[in-house]
C-alpha cells in the first residue's frame, strides 16, 4: 500500500504558433505532419518532447500538434492563474480558432486531466481521447476520504517547500522523481532537467490545482470514446500493488464515463511512452482505426 501512495502522490512533481513565446502565453506548441489532427499533451514539467517518438510514429498520415505548457520544461510561465483552468480554455480555443476538426486529443499525466475536462465541456471538434496514465480525482486514489475544492494555503505550502531548494538540490529531487515513474534510466536525466527548468509556483499551483479537483461526475458528459491507459509495473516487495488492484482504481474512477475503455499496462511505470512504448502504440492504433 505504501507503494501506491508513493506512485500516485510524485506522479505530478515530476515553434509554430502565436502561442509560442511570452509570459502571458499558455503554451508553447510545434506542429509537424499532414492529415487529421493529433494534439499532444504532455504530463507536468515535461517538456512536448516526451512525446517525440510516438510523434514520429504518426506525423506521416496525422498532423501532429506538440504542446509545452507555459512553465513548465523552461517554457515562461504565465504571470498568474489558475493555471489548468487558463490551459484548458487555450487548448480548447486553439482548436476552435483553427477550425480544426474530428482531433484525436492525446494527453499524458496533468495532459491527461486537461483532454478529459476539454473532452466534457467540448461537444464539437473531438473524435477520440487518448489519455495515459492520469485519473479524474488523484487524492481520491491516495486517499478515499479525500474533498475536493482548491485551498491556496496549500500550494503556497508546497511553493515554499521548492523555494528551499537550491537548483542543485531541485534537479536532485526531480532526479528522484523520474527514477520512481520511469524504468528507462536512459529517460532520467531528460525528465529531471524538465523538472528542474520549470517554474516552481507553477508546478506548486498545478499539482495542488489538479489534486483537488475531482471531474468523476463531469465526465459523464462525454460523449466521444475515450481509451484510458494505466501504468502498472510489478513491484514483488509491494504484494498489495497488483495489476488488479491498478485496474480496480482505474475503473472505480472513471466509473461514470460511458465512451471509456481502460486498458492496463504489463510492464511501465508512469512514463508509458518511455517504458512500453510498442504496447501504447498498438493500442492507441487499434483505437483509432476505429474512426
Amino acid at each position: 500500500m505504501k507503494k501506491v501512495i508513493l506512485v500516485f502522490s510524485v506522479i505530478l512533481n515530476v515553434a509554430i504558433s502565436a502561442y509560442a513565446n511570452g509570459s502571458n502565453e499558455p503554451f508553447k506548441v510545434q506542429v509537424s505532419g499532414k492529415g487529421q489532427p493529433m494534439l499532444f499533451i504532455p504530463g507536468a514539467t515535461c517538456s512536448g518532447e516526451e512525446w517525440q517518438s510516438t510523434v514520429a510514429h504518426y506525423n506521416k498520415k496525422f498532423e501532429c500538434h506538440v504542446f509545452t505548457l507555459a512553465g513548465y520544461a523552461g517554457v515562461p510561465p504565465m504571470t498568474e492563474g489558475p493555471y489548468l483552468s487558463k490551459f484548458k480554455l487555450a487548448l480548447m480555443d486553439y482548436i476552435k480558432t483553427r477550425k480544426l476538426k474530428n482531433v484525436i486529443l492525446v494527453g499524458h499525466s496533468i495532459g491527461g486531466f486537461l483532454a478529459l475536462n476539454i473532452a466534457a465541456e467540448m461537444k464539437d471538434g473531438l473524435s477520440r481521447v487518448v489519455v495515459i496514465d492520469a485519473m479524474p480525482f488523484y487524492a481520491a486514489a491516495i486517499n478515499p476520504a479525500a474533498q475536493r475544492g482548491f485551498k491556496e494555503s496549500q500550494a503556497i505550502k508546497l511553493l515554499a517547500q521548492y523555494n528551499e531548494m537550491s537548483d542543485a538540490k531541485l534537479k536532485a529531487y526531480q532526479l528522484n522523481v523520474a527514477k520512481s515513474l520511469c524504468a528507462d534510466s536512459t529517460k532520467w536525466e531528460a525528465i529531471a532537467t524538465w523538472g528542474a527548468q520549470s517554474d516552481r509556483k507553477t508546478m506548486a499551483y498545478t499539482f495542488t490545482e489538479m489534486m483537488s479537483d475531482d471531474i468523476q461526475d463531469k465526465i459523464a458528459s462525454i460523449n466521444v470514446p475515450v481509451l484510458v491507459l494505466a501504468a502498472f509495473k510489478e513491484s514483488p516487495q509491494y504484494i498489495g500493488f497488483t495489476r488488479s488492484y491498478v485496474s480496480g482504481v482505474f475503473q472505480k474512477q472513471y466509473a461514470k464515463c460511458k465512451t471509456c475503455t481502460i486498458q492496463v499496462s504489463n510492464d511501465a511505470r508512469h512514463f508509458i511512452m518511455f517504458n512500453e512504448p510498442l504496447w501504447m502504440l498498438n493500442q492507441m492504433d487499434n483505437f483509432i482505426t476505429k474512426l
